[in-house]
């Protein structure tokens, strides 16, 4: 398989062109559109040298490049290299020591990858592509399941690389790199969405089997099918011939109890579903209102938004049931027709966006809890009304059970659409202004971006040749999931 593929550069999504990528000064890299090193299988065993090599010997060495593989872990990413092993030591005379770092030990190569590890799952998998002892030192990220230390939570993907169908580009939105990966599996499903934990939720269509994708480990775990959950209209379209991935929807999912089991929000069909690996079936959550806007793990939990508030997923109960956490109501007005809302994990604060759509001709409209007020239709048609987007931002206390209007980000940005909201830290992006939320099309068509603080907004700007920066390769990808996305 063809190793993972590091790129300073963003490619437009729909448009072939490449976009300028600029990483923070700290984390500066050459500009070259492909500068990356392939780590390559040795393919033989490593021979064990002197303590002092001659010459020919270091010679031989640098000739031949420490490379890694072996199993999995050939498909290591190839951004950032270890360091050369320091070789020179002036008290030898002309002989140079040379380290074996291949027998460098259980122990420091031990701590070595667990720093690899806090540092990034990325690192820890390059590290692991060295050689077959450091393999041996340090954990197989694949064989602890859906091990919370190995999930990429800071990589998102961005769209299908230029290079193939089963190429697909990652960002690091704590470092703003980029990293190109053959994904041979994505081929072989129907990607149905992204977790906020940088996992691809994939589905198999011959035999209906959802699985959960860990792009840099390569970790797969099945899912039961969502046999059991289709209505009479998907079990029709897939007797025509249609495949269940063009019908079957999912607006949010995420891991839930550490880990444990995962809940998906399906659209089509509308029902919120809780699964185990090793689980025969999906078991339906009971909820009160089929109608959520937004749901996202936190802190080891799944909450969800609706108009009655922010609710959280008990699934200790039997069946799993939502809870409410904070009630909508005490802070704002909502409706159905024209808002929405979106949680977001800003930074470690669980935070909830009020997307509204404020007309001056319109604003006589009463709330209906049972989300009816209006149809879409008519007011779609009410083109006397001037209307303007605003946008609130809360802070979910989760102790207290109330929603805290906020007018900062803590220095970071948001970027949403109307599935899937993220938070980016603004160092890691020069071109991305902090305590903005920067809005998908779908979310909004005339600004690209709104600040919190001041109220100002960044004007939309069009483009033939499709997104031209990082603010604009984020915007057009959060818009969309699944096949849409993909």
């Amino acid at each position: 398989m063809i190793p993972f593929r590091r790129s300073n550069r963003l490619a437009g999504a729909s448009s072939g062109t490449q976009i300028p990528f600029r990483r923070a000064s700290a984390l500066h890299v050459s500009r070259r559109p492909c500068s990356s090193i392939q780590i390559q299988s040795l393919g033989t065993k490593r021979k064990s040298v002197s303590h002092c090599a001659s010459r020919g010997a270091r010679a031989k060495r640098a000739r031949s490049a420490p490379g890694g593989g072996g199993d999995g872990d050939k498909q290591a990413l190839s951004g950032r290299s270890l360091p050369p092993p320091p070789h020179t030591d002036s008290s030898f005379g002309s002989s140079t020591c040379v380290a074996d770092w291949a027998n460098l030990g259980d122990g420091p190569a031990g701590r070595i990858s667990e720093l690899a590890l806090a540092s990034d799952v990325a690192d820890y998998v390059r590290f692991r592509a060295v050689c077959r002892s450091w393999r041996r030192c340090s954990p197989d990220p694949r064989a602890g399941g859906l091990d919370g230390r190995f999930l990429p939570r800071q990589w998102i993907m961005l769209d299908k690389a230029l290079a193939g169908p089963r190429r697909r580009r990652f960002l690091n939105i704590s470092t703003g790199e980029c990293v190109r990966m053959d994904l041979p599996v994505v081929a072989e499903h129907t990607l149905l969405a992204l977790t906020p934990e940088g996992l691809l939720l994939l589905l198999h269509e011959p035999t209906l089997v959802v699985r959960l994708l860990n792009p840099l480990t390569y970790q797969l775990t099945d899912l039961p099918p969502v046999t059991g959950l289709l209505r009479l209209e998907e079990h029709r379209a897939r007797s025509c011939g249609i495949e269940l991935g063009q019908v079957l929807k999912v607006y949010s999912t995420g891991l839930v109890a550490d880990g444990a089991a995962i809940a998906v929000h399906f659209g089509c069909p509308r029902v919120l579903a809780v699964a185990k690996p090793g689980d025969e079936s999906w078991t339906p959550v009971e909820v009160d209102d089929t109608y959520m806007n937004s749901a996202l793990p936190f802190a080891g939990r799944f909450y969800c938004a609706s108009y009655r508030g922010v609710m959280v997923l008990s699934s200790d109960q039997r069946p799993p049931r939502l809870l409410m956490v904070a009630e909508r109501c005490k802070s704002f007005f909502f409706c159905i027709v024209t808002d929405s809302l979106h949680l977001v994990d800003n930074g470690g604060e669980l935070m909830l966006i009020h997307r509204t759509l404020y007309c001056e001709n319109y604003q006589d409209q009463e709330e209906d809890d049972s989300g009816n007020d209006r149809d879409q239709e008519e007011f779609e048609e009410n083109d006397d009304a001037e209307c303007m987007r605003e946008y609130e931002v809360y802070r979910v206390d989760l102790d207290a059970g109330i929603l805290t209007p906020v007018k900062s980000l803590n220095g970071r940005a948001i970027f949403m659409g109307i599935s899937r909201t993220i938070s980016i830290s603004a160092d890691a992006f020069p071109s991305v202004t902090p305590n903005t939320i920067y809005l998908g099309y779908e979310c909004d068509r005339e600004i690209r971006g709104y600040n919190i603080a001041d109220g100002s907004v960044e004007p939309l700007h069009y483009s033939s040749l499709g997104p031209d920066c990082a603010v604009d390769c984020l915007r057009y990808c959060i818009q969309s999931v699944g096949t849409d996305f993909a």
